[in-house]
């Protein structure tokens, strides 16, 4: 920044303060909120059906889900109404509108 020809320097931004701003809108909110839909997903489609599913994203309440293969692909498209049912109920609101499965990552 400068001002009339002369250069204003600002303090250095102490490391809690650019902790805490990533957190409320940054790359570490990002993964904090993934770990826990990656926890809540684990929880709610179960021990047999979690090792065969990755969450690849999830923005604007679409939840974006890779899974193994075909075969788990077909297996699973039918319990998905079921999961998002689940992942509101666990949440306490309606915060996934679409789940959506892809084969593969």
């Amino acid at each position: 920044m400068q001002k009339e020809g002369r250069r204003i320097f600002r303090q250095p931004t102490k490391l809690d303060e650019i902790m805490d701003c990533s957190m409320r809108r940054g790359f570490l909110h990002l993964l904090s909120n993934r770990a826990r839909m990656t926890e809540i997903w684990q929880r709610t489609v179960g021990p047999k059906v979690a090792p065969n599913t990755t969450i690849l994203s999830f923005e604007l309440g679409r939840l974006t889900v890779s899974v193994k293969g075909p075969a788990y692909y077909e297996r699973y498209r039918y319990d998905v109404g079921k999961w998002l049912r689940r992942l509101n109920i666990e949440y306490g609101d309606e915060v996934v509108t679409e789940i959506v499965l892809q084969v593969g990552g």
